[in-house]
């Protein structure tokens, strides 16, 4: 919850740090760039959220309007809500805040190995994400067709 958030003395010793990075200039790159590539997630992300909202406000609609409520394409329509939820919550996995710590600012090594991981981590959980919406988003669109013709 007070990740990033610093008292009087932890200030200073974090902006000493940060103004080391400016010293050694290949850090301050690295640095850079891991934390270029969150953002890159982070606006991915975001998107992928608004497709999902649009997702499960389709599936809601298609669900509150179908003329048998225990078909297939009903079952299907559920489905779509499920993985789209799922696909929503993976998301907010990348989206989520992290700021490095000063004790890393300190130590290059442990600075990048741990953006580096937490890229990883975040590009896999922002993939599994993106093929869990196009799933839902093509089980919406079938579940729909059946629940039309009666299946």
């Amino acid at each position: 919850m007070y990740e990033g958030v610093y008292d009087k003395a932890d200030r200073q010793r974090h902006l000493r740090s940060i103004r080391q990075l400016k010293e050694r200039d290949s850090m301050a790159f690295e640095h850079d760039y891991l934390y270029s590539c969150l953002s890159i997630l982070d606006t991915k992300a975001q998107s992928l959220l608004s497709f999902d909202a649009i997702v499960l406000a389709a599936s809601s609609i298609a669900l509150g309007t179908s003329p048998n409520p225990f078909g297939v394409g009903d079952a299907l329509i559920v489905l779509a809500l499920v993985m789209s939820g799922i696909s929503s919550s993976l998301c907010l996995l990348v989206v989520a805040i992290y700021w490095t710590e000063t004790s890393q600012l300190e130590d290059e090594e442990e600075v990048f190995y741990h953006l580096l991981h937490i890229r990883n981590s975040r590009t896999i959980a922002y993939r599994v994400s993106w093929l869990t919406a196009q799933f839902a988003g093509f089980i919406l669109v079938l579940g729909v067709i059946l629940a039309k013709v009666g299946a």
